[in-house]
């Protein structure tokens, strides 16, 4: 039983359930993970799992969470670096794929089937306080580049789902081609740079 865990010994179980609960997720996914390789993969018993989780995409979520956390620190640390030109959007979008593909939990959400079992299962409120928390990471961002007059005058709920419109590329590999599939985002990166950025 979990309750007999010293709080060491949660906190140890905790991590290796989120280490365990990723290397899995990413070969399986999440529908056909189940709750028995999780704990076997830890050494805990079944029932155990419930006193840290309250099922399996209660830790997908929570994987999920840490993974977006790390991307985010990721692009806005890159975009810090250099000032904002056609060359460096282009560059910051190839970017984001590159790091959605480093990682597969993400990853996986868009294979659709993810996210409609997530939504399904796990409590309402908890996917409310992740919309809520979820701030676009580029908002500031976006914000500042149209007060410098380097971004086009569009309203950034728009200018961000055409960004966020780009990453469902990633949904379509197949149907793109994946012969064609690198060129293909390359060239839409450059036109979304083209059409975003102004440059004198």
């Amino acid at each position: 039983m979990a309750k007999g865990f010293s709080k060491q010994e949660k906190q140890f179980i905790y991590n290796k359930l989120i280490v365990e609960g990723k290397q899995l997720f990413s070969v399986f996914g999440i529908k056909k993970t189940s709750i028995a390789q999780l704990t076997n993969a830890v050494g805990i018993a079944q029932g155990s799992f419930y006193h840290f989780f309250l099922s399996k995409e209660e830790l997908f979520f929570e994987i999920l969470e840490i993974e977006e956390a790390e991307i985010k620190k990721k692009l806005l640390d890159k975009v810090s670096q250099e000032p904002m030109t056609r060359k460096a959007f282009k560059r910051m979008l190839l970017y984001s794929i590159e790091l959605i593909d480093e990682h597969p939990v993400i990853k996986s959400l868009f294979q659709g089937e993810s996210m409609e079992q997530l939504m399904r299962k796990l409590p309402p409120e908890r996917i409310k306080q992740h919309i809520e928390q979820d701030e676009w990471a580029l908002a500031p961002f976006l914000k500042k580049w149209q007060e410098n007059d380097v971004l086009v005058d569009k309203d950034p709920a728009v200018i961000t789902g055409v960004i966020r419109g780009f990453f469902t590329l990633l949904l379509n590999k197949e149907e793109i081609g994946e012969t064609v599939y690198p060129e293909a985002v390359d060239l839409l990166a450059e036109c979304l740079a083209a059409g975003l950025i102004r440059e004198e």
